[in-house]
């Protein structure tokens, strides 16, 4: 029997998927548009309210091949479907709540200076983050 979680299961796959956050999904598209990438971005609320999913969405955005005219990922070229099927090297995401330690800090920090594979970028997505160590923070701020 296969059994994925409900929330798994119907998690958004683009942008307009996203519900109860158009303003956000507007600036991350028109910052897709224009090619305008910050280097760091950080999602900030109450648990629900899609933070993990809008940076998924986002990283696929990206990485994308052939966004779209409204900057939504296609998930029909090799790197939308690859960050589907969750086997993309350059979207790397981390729980910071079980990975907390300096030493998976230091490991980030050497895999930050290897280039993107297939993208123009590498992302990582750093979930919980206030769970890390103050240790960790510290060695994290030196790299952002």
């Amino acid at each position: 029997m296969n059994y994925t979680v409900l929330y798994r299961k119907y998690r958004p796959k683009k942008f307009s998927d996203i519900v109860g956050q158009d303003v956000i999904v507007n600036i991350l598209t028109n910052q897709i548009k224009s090619g305008k990438i910050s280097h760091a971005y950080l999602f900030c609320g109450i648990r629900g309210t899609g933070k993990t999913s809008t940076a998924k969405i986002f990283a696929k955005a990206i990485a994308c091949l052939n966004n779209t005219e409204d900057g939504e990922p296609c998930n029909e070229c090799a790197s939308c479907k690859s960050i589907n099927e969750g086997a993309s090297s350059d979207i790397i995401e981390i729980d910071a709540a079980s990975n907390r330690s300096i030493d998976g800090i230091r490991t980030l920090k050497e895999e930050v200076n290897l280039m993107p594979i297939f993208g123009k970028y590498k992302v990582y997505i750093i979930d919980e983050i206030h769970m890390l160590t103050t240790e960790a923070f510290n060695a994290l701020l030196k790299t952002l």
